[in-house]
């Protein structure tokens, strides 16, 4: 009998305990719940702000463009055809104004092309292949490299990523343009199979890691988070000269989609 006051204060305690110690795992998953919830709360709250930024780039460089081709273009134009009529009037000024009537016309396409690659509505319009063509013509009158250049068809992608895919295509050519020294340039954009564009030199090559790790490589994040925004997967191959290097490879993959 006098066992059963004992027993009884015995298991009181016991579930006591055991109710606190729920109490607390409770406690400490909600308050992790929480915490989980306001990160992705804060990076998605990150990501909207940096599409917002990337957004108001492409009207900038929209506006530029419809200036190139509205404003500075027809002026080009206008001077152009004011060499051509001068030529007409005193045909022995023609030969001394054929240099600058050629500079002229190049410099009026460079200012088209160049509005074109600015314009966010005409890449999507034009589609990727036909813009990264027009940015092959330019590089090849570099006559700097050797460009190698293939693709299939244009890959399905839309139109945000379209710009988006262009605006990294740009960075990373900027990039091996800068640091890569190379002879010869591989660009590859392939839709046939879903998405994948290649972008290859034979140049010195670099440290990935210790480039990311940097200031200097500002450029390298950049495309990264780019392709994140697009939803994308990019990939980095490079090693120094002095490692056993050859060259850079950038990679820029449409992310599959997961069947559930």
């Amino acid at each position: 009998m006098l066992s059963n006051p004992i027993v009884l204060t015995v298991v009181a305690t016991t579930l006591l305990v055991a109710l606190l110690i729920a109490v607390v795992i409770i406690t400490m998953f909600a308050s992790n719940k929480r915490n989980v919830r306001q990160e992705v709360k804060m990076a998605q709250m990150q990501l909207d702000y940096e599409k917002g930024q990337r957004e108001i780039q492409e009207q900038v460089m929209t506006t530029v463009a419809r200036e190139l081709h509205d404003n500075i273009g027809q002026r080009l134009t206008f001077m152009s055809m004011q060499i051509q009529q001068q030529k007409a009037v005193n045909p022995a000024t023609a030969g001394s104004l054929q240099p600058m009537s050629s500079m002229m016309i190049e410099t009026i396409e460079e200012v088209r092309t160049l509005g074109r690659s600015l314009n966010s509505d005409q890449i999507a319009k034009n589609g990727l292949v036909y813009t990264i063509e027009k940015e092959v013509e330019r590089l090849r009158q570099l006559n700097k490299y050797t460009v190698h250049w293939e693709h299939d068809k244009d890959p399905e992608l839309s139109n945000d990523q379209t710009v988006y895919v262009f605006r990294i295509f740009q960075e990373m050519l900027n990039n091996l343009l800068k640091h890569a020294d190379a002879k010869n340039i591989y660009l590859g954009v392939y839709g046939d199979k879903g998405f994948r564009m290649v972008v290859k030199d034979d140049g010195k090559g670099f440290d990935v890691n210790e480039m990311m790790s940097t200031a200097k490589g500002a450029g390298l994040k950049n495309i990264m988070k780019r392709a994140d925004l697009a939803g994308l997967k990019c990939g980095i191959e490079s090693k120094p000269a002095a490692a056993g290097g050859a060259g850079t490879t950038f990679t820029l993959e449409k992310i599959a989609q997961t069947t559930t």
